[in-house]
């Protein structure tokens, strides 16, 4: 019943065909989010539109974000222009796309290695193995939310609902919903399962939640109800590393795993595999290695440890692009969802933020 009840929510979703735009709104309808660090909140020209997504070709800025090794990158999906950054320094920092410019940096405990990172309109968060998740006001730079709870490192984060509430994701084996819309911070719901989980997304709507596993499986969960709607297990060999709703049909997931494979997958066809993309010198060794796939769903990206970055073609599997551009292990990359898919950023071992034109 229970499989039925998601194929169902998840069929309702795709005719809706949400698609995230850039309209400046919190989450509530009422479009007076703050928005933009960087022009003053003029997002209006970011949505979407037909010219379709530029697959890129060459470097833009090459940044030495951070002295140690980066983990994580995440565009504002409000569609301002900046970017933000994570790493095993203890520091979340905020860069301007097009100049390249640092615009804020954040610190969080120290000797806290960051492992998940996600940012909406003017509030940052970041956790880490201190076993915490911190949420930054990005205008006022004031710290204004100290996630508690967890028993081991938490190692994923993401808004729901625009900026009413947060999900969190540990090695505890548990993720948690926090509501953060008052002063002091409230747990609302405890999503168990029994293996570590690696990295998490949720899907445009807010109501689907998609976790991957130590395990090698994905798990899908109404954020609502904690209720789990699907278990895809053995989807990667040696652990799931990231997982990414399509922006255009949230039924589809991307997925990256430490067997060096990122997948494609329908969860209304009970995780059937679309698409797979390998290439041999597309190599991942770490537990959170990011991907990303692109505003119009047509091309999955991710980076290898070698130091390429890889961009295949989601309809046939056909490689697009091998680029150069990093001397070290590429941790993550990232596509800005209100850009026509124009921005691309990707980060390294060294620490170091290449974007992309």
């Amino acid at each position: 019943k229970k499989k039925i009840d998601m194929l169902t929510e998840l069929n309702m979703q795709e005719k809706k065909r949400f698609i995230w735009s850039a309209k400046g709104d919190k989450g509530d309808g009422s479009g007076d989010g703050d928005v933009n660090l960087a022009d003053g909140g003029n997002n209006s020209s970011r949505m979407f539109g037909g010219a379709g997504v530029v697959v890129p070709t060459s470097i833009k800025q090459r940044i030495m974000a951070h002295m140690r090794q980066a983990t994580s990158l995440r565009y504002d999906p409000m569609g301002s222009d900046f970017i933000g950054t994570a790493s095993e320094d203890s520091t979340v920092k905020l860069w301007n796309t097009g100049s390249g410019k640092m615009l804020k940096s954040f610190r969080s405990g120290s000797n806290n290695v960051l492992l998940g990172l996600d940012i909406f309109g003017s509030l940052v968060a970041a956790c880490g193995t201190d076993k915490m998740c911190r949420i930054w006001n990005a205008r006022t730079e004031r710290l204004i939310h100290q996630l508690v709870g967890h028993s081991q490192k938490v190692t994923g984060t993401r808004f729901i609902n625009g900026d009413k509430s947060i999900l969190t994701a540990s090695a505890d084996r548990s993720m948690k919903v926090w509501d953060i819309t008052r002063s002091t911070y409230r747990q609302t719901v405890t999503l168990r399962h029994s293996s570590t989980s690696n990295c998490i997304d949720v899907s445009y709507d807010s109501i689907t939640a998609v976790s991957g596993h130590l395990d090698g499986g994905v798990r899908f969960w109404d954020v609502r109800s904690s209720e789990r709607t699907a278990d895809i297990t053995e989807l990667h060999s040696n652990g799931v590393t990231s997982v990414k709703f399509n922006p255009r049909n949230n039924a589809e997931v991307l997925t990256t795993g430490r067997d060096s494979v990122v997948k494609l997958i329908d969860v209304r066809k009970s995780g059937e595999v679309l698409q797979s993309f390998f290439h041999s010198e597309y190599r991942i060794d770490l537990s959170y290695a990011g991907c990303a796939i692109s505003p119009d769903g047509k091309y999955a990206a991710a980076g290898s440890s070698t130091g390429d970055i890889f961009i295949w073609r989601t309809v046939d599997g056909n490689l697009m692009k091998q680029l150069k551009g990093h001397d070290t292990g590429v941790v993550s990359v990232a596509w800005n969802m209100q850009t026509n898919g124009q921005q691309f950023a990707s980060v390294d071992k060294r620490g170091y933020l290449i974007l992309w034109a």
